[in-house]
């Protein structure tokens, strides 16, 4: 860690940190004592697998990254930031995190409407929000606040992240405890490549954009690296619950928890480790469209 960083509410990050690990346990030891181990793995199936086959590559995964010499920096500018505009950029954000998952658990997930609903408030509140109030800081910065400072990239800064991406996908999708494939059904290829696209825009690159790179870069400066990536990776898990839930609210809180709260830590480690966007959204994108659904698009 850079000897200069300094966290700004080092308490608040332990006390985060120290409930969202409890969450995290709390949601697993749930899940045990009710025998709910079985857990859907994608929103478009029905499905189910053991739920430990989703935890091992992201905790190997975290392990891994921790393994492998790496000299990680943080970003010099949100320390160069005034606290107070810090403060309030990373509430707005949180907030509008927050907006987004309750309004998606608390409507009717059911049928187009939820789908156009889903679509429209994801874009209000993960990217135009957010869009506006970085517009206005930079108004005010004179257009001097950036989030990642731009460095020469090194042949070392690719393939240790691609090390990681590898050993991940062979557990996620290639392993014994892989998680299974449906066949593709559909004849329309050109329709299907565009869903992808649009869903690989939408929620790979998006989601990653707002809850790790805009979000969690902040909450490091004020409140220290896992507190950050834990309380991000507890937000985004929770909305999940509108489109993988049961209707059983504690089965399926403990289930995001236990199983998308503990890849969010994955994926913010791997943000916080490299600081490169691209390693994440890969990350993502292969969990909503895996080789296999990939391979046969393109073969089809």
């Amino acid at each position: 860690m850079n000897q200069q960083f300094k966290v700004m509410f080092p308490a608040w990050g332990k006390a985060t940190g120290l409930l969202s690990i409890i969450m995290i346990f709390a949601a697993v030891l749930w899940l045990v004592w009710t025998g709910n181990l079985n857990i859907r793995y994608t929103a478009d199936r029905e499905e189910v697998i053991p739920i430990w086959n989703n935890m091992l590559p992201a905790c190997l995964g975290i392990v891994l990254i921790r393994m492998i010499p790496y000299k990680s920096q943080y970003p010099s500018s949100f320390q160069q930031m005034e606290k107070q505009h810090l403060v309030v950029q990373s509430l707005v954000l949180l907030l509008s995190g927050i907006l987004f998952a309750v309004a998606l658990i608390t409507i009717d997930q059911q049928g187009l409407h939820f789908q156009l609903y889903y679509l429209a408030f994801k874009l209000t509140t993960l990217l135009f929000i957010p869009l506006i109030l970085l517009l206005i800081y930079r108004k005010m910065t004179g257009g001097q606040q950036n989030n990642i400072s731009a460095k020469p990239r090194t042949r070392r800064q690719v393939i240790v992240p691609l090390i990681v991406i590898v050993v991940w996908g062979y557990l996620k999708f290639y392993s014994p405890i892989a998680q299974p494939e449906g066949a593709i059904v559909t004849t329309d290829m050109t329709e299907l490549l565009l869903l992808v696209l649009v869903g690989f825009m939408i929620n790979s690159v998006l989601e990653e954009v707002f809850y790790r790179v805009w979000l969690q870069t902040r909450l490091e400066t004020l409140l220290g690296r896992w507190p950050a990536i834990l309380l991000v990776s507890m937000l985004w898990s929770i909305w999940h619950v509108a489109i993988q839930g049961n209707g059983q609210w504690d089965i399926d809180v403990a289930t995001v928890i236990a199983n998308h709260g503990v890849t969010g830590l994955f994926l913010g480690y791997l943000w916080a480790r490299y600081r490169k966007i691209w390693v994440i959204i890969l990350i993502h994108g292969l969990m909503n469209a895996s080789p296999h659904f990939l391979v046969q698009i393109l073969f089809h």
